[in-house]
């Protein structure tokens, strides 16, 4: 399997196959209208009284930009000739018309996309077939935990580049010396990787020195690390502390362009968390990955080929890229198994 070379054009065909989020749900109100590139695609995202509305950003008439529209009795209308769509993508009105045409207007509707509303974001999938669902995470809709949806990131990078930088456990004391690898080891903790069937799942100490010249806040103090991909593009990292405290954090890098991707994050905090309160947390974290940012931004090339032979995959040294490799196995071994009939 692993000497078959995989185009590099099928991870986003196969992605077309999962869910991705498009926007943070609170974001968009009641009424309200958003664009987004996903995967190449220019889409419009709608909230409608009848439910949410994912479609091309582009009017079946002229192909103006839907996102410029307006919600107007529970129907979006496009801002050039003021052809209206429902919630399903129907065109339910063209002004111009002297009396209705069904066959016209049927001809007119929208090409819509799946999507669903669930731990704060706003997720679509581009094809009809659903190749994964969105992963459970119990502690994001567990009472009692705080829940936090933060500002997406946007990435001048592709979206396995930023994957196997949330994965590292090597550059917390070189790219994150003043936050969160204030007091960390930079030699590799011995690592428990075990290949799922929908990913892999690491289990290690967080790297922190024994006798740190600087004196670790609680956030940069050692803990137990589980980090967790569910292929293609959603990871965890669940950190537990030493007097009993949880926190779970998910990234999930949805792809813009080839060397684009957002980062849409979210942040679980276990109840009674005896530490800084959960904006200062939401804070530090958006400081951790503006940190990876630039390091994503500043490797070349922007996106890790999906073929190791091609080259630009660096210096692949064990055990500290153990979990690159995992992660560029099991996804090599999910794009192939996606090319199989079901």
């Amino acid at each position: 399997m692993s000497a078959i070379e995989i185009s590099e054009d099928l991870p986003f065909k196969v992605l077309r196959k999962t869910w991705q989020p498009v926007a943070v749900a609170s974001a968009v109100g009641a009424g309200q209208v958003r664009s987004y590139r996903l995967l190449g695609e220019e889409i419009v995202i709608a909230r409608l009284p009848g439910g949410w509305l994912a479609a091309l950003d582009a009017c079946p008439h002229k192909g103006f930009r839907l996102s410029l529209g307006q919600v107007c009795d529970s129907e979006l209308r496009c801002a050039y000739h003021g052809w209206r769509f429902d919630h399903e993508g129907r065109c339910t009105n063209i002004p111009s018309l002297l009396q209705p045409l069904p066959n016209k207007q049927e001809q007119a509707r929208l090409t819509s996309f799946a999507v669903q509303e669930r731990y704060g974001m706003i997720w679509v999938r581009l094809d009809p077939e659903e190749l994964a669902r969105i992963p459970e995470v119990p502690e994001f809709e567990k009472s009692g935990w705080t829940y936090l949806v933060a500002e997406p990131m946007a990435f001048e990078a592709g979206f396995r580049r930023e994957i196997e930088n949330y994965l590292d456990m090597t550059h917390f004391a070189f790219a994150h010396s003043t936050t969160l690898g204030v007091s960390a080891d930079p030699k590799v903790p011995a690592m428990k990787i075990t290949e799922l069937a929908d990913g892999f799942e690491m289990q290690a100490p967080f790297p922190a020195l024994a006798a740190p010249k600087e004196q670790p806040g609680k956030l940069q103090q050692a803990h137990e690390r589980r980090q967790r991909c569910w292929l293609p593009n959603f990871t965890t990292i669940r950190q537990s502390f030493a007097d009993g405290d949880e926190r779970v954090l998910v990234h999930i890098p949805s792809p813009n362009t080839v060397t684009q991707c957002t980062v849409f994050w979210a942040l679980a905090i276990s109840p009674g968390f005896k530490g800084p309160a959960p904006a200062e947390q939401l804070k530090f974290a958006h400081q951790v990955l503006d940190e990876d940012r630039r390091m994503c931004e500043n490797q070349v090339p922007r996106e890790v080929p999906v073929n190791p032979a091609k080259g630009g995959w660096g210096v692949l040294v064990t055990p500290g890229d153990n979990l690159a490799n995992m992660f560029q196995r099991t996804f090599r071994k999910f794009l192939l198994q996606s090319m199989t009939p079901r």
